[in-house]
């Protein structure tokens, strides 16, 4: 072959072709909606570079005063790279009035896995498997309170409504009311295997890396526009410290990582009850659905919600499905990439806060709600 033509040939073959993920549809999508009414939420380019404030250390002080100074002891923590800081640990909160049936949480062992296997799972009125329901009411039946410092995180009862002296001492039902909270950690404590951060009293390790939550879940109405259902994300450190007090995430758009994944806002008047929203906030800012659309509040049946943290494409979905399989203890990468790339509402999170419209609300109603749970006890 002459030299030219085998140059010609040689450059034909190095021509970069585009890496395309091998994908597969999932057939248990709703139907898609990506204005209005949402079906999906994705939001993009996740992973901030800089850094929080990490708690190193609580000092309450003496009663009557309290006052020590400082009373919150953090050091930055620097963080980089793909989806941090949701690569953390994390923890999964919920508010009433809310039904839950079932929980299942998958995670990949490493950025590039093949498959995505179930390593925790819940179902109403069962004991649940890796999963642990906890609430801040330490004190007498598990975890701490001192006067000064409050509760720290304790075990949940069965009604998640009180504390109780072992983990999942009590089967729960699946209700709760709409004057608690309640949230999930992995079966492992911090005695077990040290945790990042400061912990006290009765604390648990979260989810990290790349996870994958879903729930089959109510919200029915509430005896008030100011008592009304959540469900949100937050970095497993917050919870160990103090949820409402000392802790890494501040207010407003900064902190450890905070995703509110369905939102019923109550402290703002020019809210829909009906309409549930999205935010997301961490050292690069806050961002979420905005003017652009809402999750349907279900109060009349249950639906199926399912939250992707993955970082290998440095994405976060929120998406509604029309039924899950909760006996299935693997899903392979590949419909992994097919959840991934489902339409949906496209947030870029780039530190904008383009779509922040109500971080505003947002930081008012969680400096208040720290202040109510703050002077509990």
């Amino acid at each position: 072959m002459h030299l030219s033509a085998s140059v010609a040939l040689f450059a034909l073959f190095a021509i970069p072709v585009p890496f395309v993920r091998a994908q597969v549809k999932p057939n248990n999508l709703a139907a898609a909606s990506t204005s209005g009414a949402l079906s999906a939420l994705k939001y993009t380019k996740v992973g901030s570079t800089g850094s929080y404030n990490q708690v190193t250390d609580i000092i309450p002080g003496t009663f009557p005063t309290c006052s020590a100074n400082p009373f919150c002891i953090t050091t930055p923590k620097q963080i980089s790279g793909n989806l941090a800081p949701f690569d953390d640990e994390m923890t999964v909160v919920f508010r009433g009035p809310m039904n839950l049936y079932d929980i299942a949480v998958y995670q990949s062992t490493n950025a590039s896995s093949a498959s995505w296997n179930k390593v925790s799972s819940w179902t109403a009125g069962q004991q649940p498997s890796n999963l642990v329901f906890m609430n801040n009411n330490g004190g007498d039946a598990s975890g701490e309170w001192s006067i000064c410092a409050g509760s720290s995180q304790s075990y949940a009862n069965g009604a998640w409504t009180d504390a109780t002296t072992a983990p999942n001492k009590e089967v729960a039902n699946g209700f709760l009311d709409e004057d608690h909270e309640m949230n999930i950690m992995t079966a492992t404590s911090c005695q077990e295997i040290s945790c990042a951060g400061f912990s006290r009293g009765t604390a648990n390790h979260g989810w990290s890396g790349s996870k994958f939550f879903v729930f089959t879940f109510d919200m029915p109405s509430s005896s008030s526009s100011t008592k009304t259902p959540a469900i949100w994300a937050l970095n497993a450190q917050i919870v160990r410290a103090a949820q409402y007090g000392c802790n890494c995430r501040g207010t407003g758009p900064q902190g450890c990582g905070e995703l509110d994944i369905l939102e019923v806002l109550n402290n703002d008047p020019s809210a829909n009850i009906n309409q549930a929203i999205s935010e997301i906030y961490s050292p690069k800012g806050a961002t979420g659905t905005g003017s652009g659309g809402f999750f349907a509040r279900p109060t009349d049946g249950k639906v199926t919600y399912g939250v992707i943290f993955d970082v290998q494409t440095d994405q976060i979905a929120i998406q509604r499905y029309t039924q899950w399989d909760y006996t299935q203890g693997q899903i392979t990468r590949s419909l992994m990439e097919g959840y991934l790339s489902a339409p949906a509402l496209v947030v870029p999170f780039d530190g904008s806060g383009a779509n922040g419209k109500r971080e505003d609300v947002r930081s008012r109603m969680f400096g208040a709600h720290r202040r109510r749970h703050h002077s509990m006890h």
